[in-house]
């Protein structure tokens, strides 16, 4: 859980045009030269979705020299406003796959994937300046990175949203007005990807997007074409990885950083587990607030938050101490913030003044869905339905990673109940190995359409620690190639 405060934790045949008065089709063949840099917005009306919407586009510069565009999808009935970022494929746009970007939180930009991860400009230290990132994702699709939900990031408005389920409509509901204002990008499939609490937004996701699929021809929609799901290091299930706690801290193996706990935090774990797992029985069982909340309370206190923060290391990663004074241990987030609220930088994008000052992560958006208990509530269902629908999954996985850890994501995989769990459980892990470097990366086991990989030397955020693996994971994903030969 990326979290700001760790405790320790509708119809279609839209009517667009541009507001200039310029052709629509020739704004798709020709957006590139038409869109403007500065402060002016290209906009695009949508009625499309049960509400009004409009879409406000321009084509910022950075130290990416392809194409790229920043703007906000307007909810005007609402008030609410999505900023987002895309950026072209760097080698051929036309024929490459469309990947959706989130970071979880729940409440943290996608702002902080595309600057300190897998976008093509890096922030540096300095917080001034960007560095062009070979190992960008845009290297081998194009990808589109959101700050949601509303109040998030960049993005802002009246709503209050207060749930992963809410948060799934409304990502649903940008994807189709994205894909009915730039259909070419929709050509040759489209994936959604994210980190941490992406374990809960990803499967939520594609559950919607699923089941509006299933009648969006014969009700005039955009069909989206969903091919695959990817979530690194993700928080999905949260009775069965509360467990792995214990025993990744605890564990005795030949890594130097382990264990990290005492016998007698270990000897506690054990103690208080009981309890934890039947608040979070109580959860799964009868999901509401009453239930769920003071089931994540009690976990995230003596099932590894109180006792992780003795150590003063750092959650995302144990082989670092944290550090930082924003709470997310990482320096460079420090430096996020600094350089996303320049004032030329803000200009650049075309963000709106009513945003207000930029953080990488919202406490107020943390506290509503802990408040509702989202925390605690169970995706694995939905991960099962998208494998059921023959949608291909991914669970990549740092595995020196301590808060989303890689033997709380494979418990929960092993006992997910699906038509291919037999064969999966069988299956073998088999080494990984970079096609470029010829050195192992990983490990993955696959059966059907559900893989699971381990990423060596890699903590919460894959990109960011193992740029040129998670390149190389994420181009055979895309293209349906196996890692394991």
């Amino acid at each position: 859980m990326f979290i700001a405060k760790l405790s320790l934790i509708g119809v279609l045949g839209c009517a667009a045009m541009l507001v200039q008065g310029q052709d629509w089709k020739q704004h798709v063949l020709h957006a590139h030269d038409q869109l403007v840099s500065g402060n002016d917005f290209s906009v695009l009306t949508n009625n499309a979705v049960g509400g009004e919407y409009q879409v406000r586009l321009k084509k910022p510069t950075s130290c990416e020299p392809g194409v790229q565009y920043s703007g906000y999808i307007d909810n005007l009935e609402r008030d609410d406003h999505f900023f987002f970022q895309f950026f072209e494929s760097r080698k051929a746009p036309e024929t490459s796959p469309t990947v959706l970007w989130l970071n979880g939180g729940p409440g943290c930009a996608s702002v902080l994937g595309n600057l300190m991860e897998l976008g093509p400009c890096l922030v540096n230290e300095d917080g001034n300046t960007t560095t062009y990132n070979e190992y960008s994702w845009n290297s081998v699709a194009n990808v589109i990175f959101l700050d949601q939900p509303v109040n998030v990031g960049y993005s802002y408005g009246k709503s209050k949203v207060r749930s992963t389920v809410q948060s799934a409509e409304n990502v649903y509901a940008f994807l189709r007005i994205f894909f009915e204002e730039f259909p070419q990008y929709a050509q040759h499939g489209f994936h959604i990807s994210g980190e941490s609490y992406g374990g809960h937004y990803l499967p939520a996701i594609a559950e919607e997007i699923i089941n509006k699929n299933k009648f969006a021809e014969e009700q005039g929609r955009f069909r989206i074409p969903f091919q695959s799901m990817a979530i690194g290091n993700g928080w999905t299930d949260p009775l069965t990885q509360f467990k792995q706690y214990k025993d990744y801290g605890c564990a005795e193996n030949d890594s130097p950083y382990q264990p990290f706990f005492d016998q007698d935090t270990c000897d506690q774990f054990e103690k208080t587990y009981p309890r934890c797992q039947l608040l979070m029985k109580a959860c799964y069982n009868f999901p509401t607030a009453l239930t769920c909340a003071p089931a994540s309370l009690y976990c995230e206190k003596y099932q590894g938050g109180d006792a992780f923060a003795k150590t003063k290391l750092n959650p995302y990663d144990i082989r670092r101490k944290c550090e930082g004074d924003g709470g997310l241990c990482y320096n460079v987030i420090e430096a996020i913030d600094t350089y996303s609220n320049l004032p030329e930088v803000r200009a650049n994008l075309g963000v709106d003044a009513a945003s207000g000052n930029y953080s990488g992560c919202s406490d107020s958006v943390g506290y509503r869905f802990a408040l509702d208990g989202d925390n605690a509530k169970n995706f694995v269902p939905a991960v099962a339905k998208t494998l059921n629908e023959g949608i291909r999954v991914m669970l990549y996985i740092g595995d020196k990673d301590w808060i989303c850890n890689w033997m709380g994501n494979k418990a929960w995989s092993l006992k997910m109940d699906w038509p291919g769990q037999e064969g999966y459980n069988a299956a073998k892990d088999e080494a990984w190995v970079n096609k470029k470097t010829g050195e192992q990366a990983g490990e993955v086991r696959t059966f059907k359409n559900l893989s699971f990989v381990k990423v060596f030397d890699a903590g919460h955020m894959v990109p960011f620690d193992q740029p040129a693996n998670a390149l190389d994971m994420i181009e055979r994903w895309l293209h349906n190639q196996p890692l394991n030969n």
